[in-house]
């Protein structure tokens, strides 16, 4: 008899720790070269904190060595409007400028952060269960980043087009005997949102807004395992 089993996560990681990596994730990306680096410690440690309802352990295997010029570049396009328009005065035709570049940057921004993606999600290693493999093309991807680009000028769409884009991830994700499901839905990011602004603008409780982000895109997280009844641990 085949079964579904849906598995779910909790994140136990501290609200310092949250902000001591974010930080470290932060100012690498802006010396560029060093980005890889902040986020494999930030993703071990995620994967560390991470529980399991059925005990699964994670465990981020990838080293920063393999995939840094990714990430590099990934860095610099996310400074190269801010550093093309740092030359023009300060006012809307510079905003502007910076989002017309930001906008003709995504199908080169799509194209470099697809690999680091698959990058990550296949080294983080489950414990039953192995490493995961993700599939999610180009033009799809390109697709989401687009939409969720044009959903910003709607103020409350963006969330929609979130969760919706983490479902696909989600359902381009599995590996030997499991798969990835999203349960987060828009009404539920946006209503969050709205109490993380209001704690990073009274800026004392940001380690705490930090770890509750963590929280729930981690429970919104789940994975599905299949096979027969009592053979997953077998």
């Amino acid at each position: 008899m085949e079964e579904n089993r849906t598995v779910a996560l909790t994140f136990t990681g501290g609200a310092m720790a949250s902000l001591g990596y974010a930080l470290l994730c932060m100012v690498l990306s802006v010396v560029v070269i060093p980005a890889a680096w902040g986020a494999v410690a930030a993703l071990g440690w995620w994967c560390a904190a991470v529980r399991f309802s059925d005990g699964t352990r994670a465990d981020f295997t990838g080293r920063a060595g393999k995939i840094w010029p990714l990430f590099a570049a990934a860095a610099f396009l996310a400074l190269l409007p801010s550093l093309a328009t740092s030359g023009m005065p300060h006012g809307n035709k510079a905003s502007a400028a910076q989002f017309v570049l930001a906008v003709a940057l995504l199908p080169l921004d799509a194209a470099v952060k697809l690999p680091i993606y698959r990058w990550t999600i296949e080294n983080i290693r489950l414990t039953p269960g192995g490493s995961a493999r993700f599939s999610g093309r180009y033009a799809p991807f390109l697709g989401w980043v687009l939409l969720f680009t044009v959903s910003l000028v709607t103020v409350i769409g963006w969330a929609f087009v979130a969760t919706a884009m983490m479902r696909w991830v989600c359902r381009n994700t599995e590996g030997d005997g499991w798969g990835m499901g999203f349960t987060g839905s828009g009404w539920s990011l946006l209503g969050h949102t709205v109490l993380w602004l209001v704690g990073f603008l009274l800026i004392v409780p940001i380690p705490w807004v930090l770890r509750s982000m963590a929280r729930w895109w981690t429970r919104s997280l789940v994975v599905i395992r299949h096979g027969p009844v009592g053979a997953i641990f077998s």
